[in-house]
């Protein structure tokens, strides 16, 4: 396993900015991230968390929003982070790359 990664919080006025790929530098990876699911999403995947965390970080996301209108670009970033959580979520995590 990793001994750790880098992730770096992408911060912008477009929804759903392009995010730069994983990278690994001096064997560390670089993780880039618009949420706290896609960070906990990639943590799984990279075997730094477990699927449970990884519920309990989506469980979280989604109350916090609670009261945010649907129609926020938030609401964007979360589901598109949501739908690579669900997927980390089902892949058995031998079959996991960065």
């Amino acid at each position: 396993g990793h001994n750790g990664a880098v992730f770096l919080h992408v911060v912008s006025d477009e929804p759903n900015p392009i995010l730069p790929p994983p990278k690994l530098i001096n064997g560390r990876p670089i993780i880039f991230f618009r949420t706290y699911v896609g960070a906990a999403a990639r943590a799984t995947q990279l075997q730094l968390m477990d699927k449970a965390s990884l519920q309990r970080v989506i469980d979280a996301a989604n109350q916090k929003l609670d009261e945010v209108p649907k129609s926020s670009d938030k609401w964007l970033d979360l589901d598109h982070d949501l739908q690579e959580a669900y997927r980390t979520k089902q892949i058995n995590s031998k079959e996991i790359m960065i």
